[in-house]
């Protein structure tokens, strides 16, 4: 009865082992692309594809807690329109900061882009009291970071 006892603790804590290896080996989740600054990369967007270059993450200077990101969108197929709500400013420590909406001069134009045209325009964070951010996500409806660019 001891020898039995001993047995299936010790099948029992080989089990554990090994599914702890397995967990250890697997990742945490799955990452979205993480590109760095200046590169482009391609969304689905409503009416087609986008292929969106962001660049420049940076305070506004005005000392507001406001920062910007200059974006390209360049329409791959169709006539799509970019998902400015989308967009998130990211710190290391995850905080994460909603694009602002509003009538910014030189915003990223919410319209449609016809196919081979592109635009461009900033996207602003309110960062205000708290850490600085140093990537920009794209999230879609779902929540789910489809693109990190980072420096």
């Amino acid at each position: 009865m001891m020898f039995s006892e001993i047995a299936m603790k010790t099948a029992a804590t080989a089990i554990g082992l090994t599914t702890a290896g397995m967990l250890a080996l697997a990742p945490a989740s799955a990452d979205p692309t993480a590109v760095g600054f200046g590169q482009t990369q391609e969304i689905q967007s409503p009416g087609g594809a986008i292929d969106y270059t962001v660049k420049n993450l940076q305070p506004s200077g005005h000392n507001d807690g406001i920062w910007y990101a200059d974006v390209t969108a360049k329409a791959v197929n169709g006539s799509p329109t970019p998902n400015i709500a989308d967009f998130n400013a990211r710190a290391v420590n995850s905080s994460t900061y909603a694009v602002m909406k509003g009538n910014e001069i030189d915003g990223l134009p919410n319209a449609p882009i016809s196919q081979g045209s592109q635009t461009t325009g900033r996207l602003y964070f309110d960062v205000r009291a708290g850490t600085a951010p140093d990537s920009v996500v794209y999230r879609d409806a779902a929540g789910v970071d489809k693109v990190v660019w980072k420096q």
